[in-house]
C-alpha cells in the first residue's frame, strides 16, 4: 500500500524544489520536482554491505546529486 505525507521544499543551487514523501510497503522514496524544469527525480535512503546509510536516486545514476538533495531531505525531516 502506498502512503504519501504532505509534500515540503528544499532549496538547492538557489531553486525552491518540491519534496513528496512516498511510503511503499516498507521502502521511503522522495519525489523531487522543479517548476522551471521539467521531470522528476527520484532519491531514497539505502544500506551498503558495510550497514551504512547512504542517499541514491532511484534508478542508480546520479550519486553525487543524491547524496546532496538527501542531506537537505534529512535536515526537514528529522525531529
Amino acid at each position: 500500500m502506498e502512503t504519501q505525507d504532505a509534500p515540503f521544499e528544499i532549496v538547492y543551487q538557489q531553486h525552491t524544489l518540491k519534496v513528496e514523501t512516498l511510503r511503499i510497503g516498507k521502502s521511503v522514496l522522495y519525489k523531487i520536482t522543479n517548476e522551471q524544469k521539467p521531470g522528476v527525480f527520484v532519491v531514497t535512503r539505502a544500506k551498503d554491505a558495510e550497514g551504512h546509510f547512504f542517499w541514491t536516486s532511484v534508478p542508480e545514476g546520479k550519486p553525487d546529486l543524491a547524496a546532496a538533495i538527501g542531506s537537505l531531505i534529512e535536515e526537514q525531516i528529522k525531529p
